[in-house]
């Protein structure tokens, strides 16, 4: 059920029907993740999509795999930061999800597998954690 089959051509899937069964079939009925981190995933491939869109010159439904580079997520991700103002934090959750995304779709479209390599080593960026205080509160 939850492997994406290869179309009636046998060509594998388009880059839409991969986004759905992303959503639809591996985040709520493979992983049965909370409907939180389902609606998080949503929005950073909703940032993602619209973003690419503009940088690629061709909306979503047209995209496909080889599309997604390393240049274009890290041009993305310095666009959250410096842009949207986004938290390094931030960043990286939305990196976390096209990740997820990324793994995902290369399992089911194999002629874009060097592509979704090269697009997974995009490194999360480093940050300062706050030390933690005492775990008692002052009297």
């Amino acid at each position: 059920m939850g492997e994406a089959r290869l179309n009636r051509k046998g060509s594998p899937p388009s880059f839409p029907a991969l986004v759905q069964q992303f959503f639809t079939e591996y985040l709520v009925a493979q992983r049965a993740l909370s409907p939180r981190t389902v609606a998080c995933y949503r929005d950073a491939m909703t940032l993602f999509l619209g973003y690419a869109a503009k940088q690629l010159g061709k909306p979503p439904i047209t995209m496909q795999l080889v599309d997604i580079t390393p240049e274009l997520i890290l041009k993305f991700l310095a666009h959250l930061e410096h842009e949207r103002h986004n938290s390094v934090r931030s960043r990286n959750l939305r990196l976390t999800a096209l990740r997820a995304f990324l793994k995902f779709a290369g399992r089911r479209d194999v002629t874009a597998l060097h592509a979704v390599e090269r697009a997974m080593a995009v490194p999360m960026k480093r940050f300062e954690r706050p030390l933690l205080g005492h775990l008692t509160r002052p009297r």
